[in-house]
């Protein structure tokens, strides 16, 4: 008995001290389908501003019910952003791994056989590798930003998950 009413004590005590620590959340949703992205103080965010046209990027460090800062950008209405830009991870990893291999692989392998004597300094199976390394990651500098416009498909809003939100 002592266990459960302790146990309900805890959780009970969670909940109100989650419900008073709530913070609003950037949410870019695409009715009617799952795709959403969820921003949080502290989360990089890009942006291009409706007015100016300009793109400004940088960590959220204000997010209030109808505006937005950013570190390095000044207070936007979220109703004046006119695109978001996300960067797609794992096209930038196979571009960094591109530039390795061209950056790295390539001229130790030059290296290693003109140390050795070996003719030619650059064979088949190394153009191979590092011309198949370069095509990855010339297509994925290509497609590394994901440009999202908020107005038809995307909608850009401002959620409190702490408070219930009636429509």
């Amino acid at each position: 008995m002592k266990v459960s009413l302790s146990a309900l004590l805890i959780i009970l005590l969670s909940c109100i001290l989650a419900r008073g620590f709530s913070q609003p959340n950037l949410v870019l949703s695409k009715p009617g389908s799952t795709k959403h992205y969820f921003y949080q103080v502290g989360d990089r965010f890009s942006y291009r501003d409706r007015v100016s046209g300009e793109k400004h990027s940088g960590v959220i460090i204000i997010l209030n019910d109808s505006t937005v800062e950013l570190s390095r950008a000044p207070r936007i209405n979220i109703a004046n952003i006119d695109r978001i830009y996300r960067t797609r991870h794992f096209l930038a990893q196979s571009a960094g791994a591109g530039v390795v291999v061209l950056g790295i692989y390539f001229p130790i392998s030059v290296i290693n056989r003109a140390i050795q004597q070996q003719h030619p300094i650059i064979d088949d199976d190394m153009l191979i590798v590092n011309g198949t390394m370069l095509a990855v990651s010339g297509v994925s500098w290509v497609f590394l930003i994901k440009r999202l416009k908020i107005g038809d498909p995307w909608k850009l809003q401002v959620l409190d998950f702490g408070k219930p939100i009636y429509d």
